[in-house]
């Protein structure tokens, strides 16, 4: 049994590692071969070690979303109760392929740090159009508001999770339900990665500059709904490429956090304090105090 439970390990620690590093090598090719694209706000030279260890981090960080993956049967099964009525809810949009399990570590230590009304979602499958996913997020954010008692929510999206958000606002009613959205490596613009992918559903719509991605900014425009929108992002993504696609046009508020790959920034420490500082910005009347660390 033991042996067992060993080379399991080890095969998942190889596929990870190795995903890890060839997902590096295309974000090592994408800084060589467009650098202008490559160049975001905040951007500095990447040094070696500290490279190194972001890399570390990323494997460590998407091998843990892999085993936790499977615990969204137990989160999603959960009815949706108000911890404190009336408090805006803050709402975890999971990007593509992944689920609400992504965020069992933030959602717990949001709540650990005062956030009373935190919910994770998850929208399926990832090969539905995504005007269809969504819709998805727009009837999640429904059903907390009118379980909360809450007028507007505060979404975190991950990845696709901000795209998704940016047209249900425009498109789907959701404008005037959301008080801020914060992405956090949000492919805004697309990114090369999703060419690797099927060409169906929301990966073909996810590449970089595509049809729906163009409709996206045409229509809606980067900060659509009235919403506050933040992003959060890094140069060091390898997941969302070119860099720039992350950074957000318009009113939006960019914040750059280095060495950061595309999973580890939902297990961050740097990222969560961040997260908080924008959802802290605003009416004091519509923020809760914050319990001691």
């Amino acid at each position: 049994m033991m042996e067992l439970v060993l080379l399991l390990v080890t095969l998942l620690l190889t596929v990870t590692g190795l995903q890890t590093l060839a997902f590096y090598a295309i974000w090592y090719y994408e800084r060589r071969t467009r650098p202008d694209e490559a160049k975001v706000p905040g951007d500095t030279p990447i040094k070696v070690w500290p490279g190194l260890l972001g890399i570390l981090v990323e494997w460590a960080s998407i091998t843990f979303l892999v085993v936790t993956y499977p615990l969204r049967l137990l989160h999603d099964a959960s009815p949706v109760r108000a911890r404190k009525q009336g408090e805006p809810p803050i709402i975890l949009v999971h990007g593509y392929g992944g689920d609400s399990a992504n965020f069992l570590l933030m959602q717990w230590r949001l709540k650990q740090r005062g956030w009373d009304n935190v919910y994770a979602v998850s929208y399926t499958p990832p090969t539905m159009n995504a005007r269809k996913l969504a819709q998805q997020v727009v009837d999640h954010v429904d059903r907390i508001l009118a379980a909360t008692g809450a007028e507007k929510a505060y979404l975190i999206c991950h990845s696709m999770g901000g795209p998704l958000t940016r047209y249900a606002l425009q498109h789907l009613g959701l404008a005037g339900k959301v008080e801020k959205v914060v992405t956090l490596g949000s492919p805004h613009a697309g990114s090369s990665i999703a060419n690797l992918f099927p060409a169906m559903g929301a990966a073909a719509q996810m590449r970089y500059r595509s049809a729906f991605i163009q409709e996206l900014e045409e229509q809606a425009g980067p900060t659509p709904g009235g919403a506050r929108f933040y992003s959060i992002y890094s140069n060091f993504d390898n997941f969302v490429l070119p860099s720039s696609t992350a950074v957000l046009g318009g009113e939006a508020q960019n914040i750059h956090v280095p060495y950061h790959g595309h999973c580890a920034l939902l297990y961050s420490n740097r990222v969560l304090a961040e997260i908080e500082t924008c959802l802290r910005e605003g009416p004091p009347e519509a923020i809760p105090s914050q319990s001691p660390d």
